[in-house]
């Protein structure tokens, strides 16, 4: 491994840190970046162990605050979002993957301000249509997860109308991609997708991530999360169109 590839690496593993635990517009960054270092399937591998480290410290910080009732009902969905994901990255390759990573990238970082503009104007939505939002925006979350490590904007959406608090808001991300990433896991061993030799690139970023995560969880309540997000979404959309154009 190339210096600068350690350098992007840990790098990547802050931001993955940083995602977890207070800015979750860095990960559409992460995915896109990761692509940029390794072909696509192995980059989706790689960032899930990521991911998963993430999540440790993700639940720890806020464990307190997870609605367990409400999680239940959205594992049926988002499973078979996760099967439709699996089997569209059995067909995919390398090249074909990278530009539809690059596409749901700049998809989502279009649809991020947009949902919001929208959550604030129908925020009776999930009074109104609970089971269709769920098994819609459960399954999107799903697949996006399974194919480009993405779920975070359509459940976000459906966090969002829920009105849920900052804490429980945080609190069932954190909990909801735990528990989908470890079952993401079989798949993505069963397709080949990780293999022994991308460790390589996981253990230089595992540190990183510890020291982006504590980070995260001093200065979420004090950073301005708007001018943030909106630099990181502008970040990961040109890297998104750049991986388009490859």
């Amino acid at each position: 491994m190339s210096p600068l590839v350690l350098v992007e690496m840990i790098g990547i593993g802050l931001l993955v840190g940083l995602a977890k635990t207070s800015i979750g517009g860095l990960g559409l960054l992460c995915a896109a970046l990761l692509t940029q270092i390794l072909p696509a399937k192995e980059s989706t591998g790689v960032l899930l162990i990521l991911l998963i480290i993430g999540d440790l410290f993700a639940i720890t910080a806020y464990r307190k605050y997870v609605d367990w009732k409400f999680l239940r009902t959205l594992f049926m969905p988002v499973f078979v979002g996760l099967v439709f994901g699996a089997i569209f990255l059995s067909q995919s390759t390398d090249e074909s993957l990278k530009k539809f990573i690059g596409w749901v990238v700049v998809i989502l970082v279009i649809l991020y301000p947009l949902s919001q503009y929208w959550q604030k104007k129908n925020s009776d939505l999930n009074s109104r249509f609970p089971r269709f939002l769920r098994l819609t925006l459960g399954s999107t979350a799903g697949f996006m997860s399974m194919v480009a490590n993405s779920g975070g904007t359509p459940m976000s959406i459906y966090l969002f109308l829920r009105r849920e608090s900052v804490m429980n808001f945080l609190a069932n991300s954190a909990w909801f991609f735990f528990i989908v990433n470890l079952i993401k896991l079989p798949f993505t061993i069963g397709l080949g997708i990780l293999e022994v030799t991308s460790f390589k690139f996981i253990l230089p970023a595992i540190p990183a991530i510890a020291v982006g995560a504590l980070i995260g969880k001093k200065i979420v309540s004090q950073i301005n999360q708007k001018i943030f997000q909106n630099l990181t979404l502008i970040s990961a959309g040109l890297v998104g169109i750049k991986l388009i154009l490859s």
